[in-house]
């Protein structure tokens, strides 16, 4: 692009290409909230995946007949990256050197939980301590009581100041069902905003019969209502739990899934540090602990690909939300 921009005319389709080929492979949905937020920081997250695709595509897009400048914001865009890169790489050198990551800090067979308590869920005080103390109480009690678990197996191991951060360690099977309403809940939340803005749609046709614009709000608002049911059927199913005779399951989980998707609506998060597969303990390989390993695998496996699934529908819910506050 520097070629052309100096009048010495040479073709770089195969070097865009090969650099949208190179950003494809970026996978953002397998990291964590934290990392995903370090990546703002150094403003490269942008530059990134589908998002540095189509931000790039719009610079060349929309600078087509002016190569030179099109050529100075790409070369800003690769500043940004090679500084991100240096500053990545100084914190490994600069930190590895001092500090270490013990795993035994975690109890056997568990999986680290963030939740974070942010903007409409935030802690300023002790009150609020109290309050989302008894929401989250709820929240374990009936994701717990689904799986023949107390609330007592949400067992807290550290905290972390800013946006107060709560970190627990729960088992594999608890992790995967938290990630699993809160998956359905995203899914739900996607149709809602669909739907709206289709209305926003209708809305900027200016049509006169209003009428067909409300139906759709409408339309919208019971769905909202109606995602909760739908969570829980597909829960009590998925772990087989029975309507007629297990109702105080049934009325427990239903509480924890209502108060889980209210904390996430108001801006509260949950986040999971997800184990590699070799992280198992495999030291007793007696019939019982293999098949308790090979569950413990796949619980994981199930929590990867949800939350992978999330991510890509946070980020999608983001544009749309975008799209309808520009309107």
């Amino acid at each position: 692009m520097n070629q052309n921009a100096s009048n010495n005319k040479q073709p770089f389709e195969d070097e865009k290409n090969s650099l949208f080929k190179a950003l494809k492979t970026v996978n953002l949905n397998s990291l964590t909230l934290e990392q995903i937020k370090f990546l703002e920081q150094l403003e490269v997250l942008e530059l990134l995946g589908d998002e540095g695709i189509n931000n790039i595509e719009s610079i060349l897009y929309e600078n087509s007949l002016d190569i030179a400048t099109a050529a100075k914001k790409v070369g800003e865009y690769n500043t940004i990256v090679q500084n991100c890169v240096n500053t990545i790489n100084e914190l490994d050198s600069t930190l590895g050197k001092s500090f270490s990551i013990e795993d035994d800090e975690l109890p056997e067979d568990t999986i680290m939980m963030r939740v974070y308590f942010q903007d409409g869920v935030a802690i300023n005080d002790i009150t609020d301590f109290k309050k989302l103390g008894s929401v989250w109480h709820e929240i374990g009690r009936g994701i717990a009581m689904a799986q023949g678990q107390t609330p007592e197996d949400f067992k807290i191991v550290g905290a972390q100041k800013g946006s107060l951060i709560i970190e627990m360690a729960i088992l594999a099977g608890i992790a995967t069902s938290v990630s699993t309403i809160l998956l359905k809940g995203l899914k739900v939340a996607e149709r809602v905003i669909d739907i709206l803005k289709k209305a926003e749609e209708l809305k900027a046709m200016k049509l006169s019969n209003k009428k067909i614009e409300q139906d759709i709000k409408k339309e919208a608002k019971t769905e909202k209502e109606n995602g909760i049911q739908l969570i829980l059927d597909a829960a009590l199913e998925e772990l087989g739990i029975d309507k007629e005779s297990e109702g105080d399951k049934v009325n427990a989980l239903e509480k924890s899934i209502t108060k889980l998707i209210d904390f996430t609506q108001k801006g509260g998060a949950v986040d999971f540090i997800e184990p590699e597969e070799e992280e198992i303990d495999e030291s007793d390989d007696n019939e019982s602990q293999e098949e308790s390993n090979s569950s413990v695998r796949e619980e994981i496996k199930k929590l990867k690909s949800n939350m992978q699934e999330i991510r890509q529908l946070e980020s999608k819910m983001k544009l749309l939300e975008d799209k309808i506050e520009k309107k």
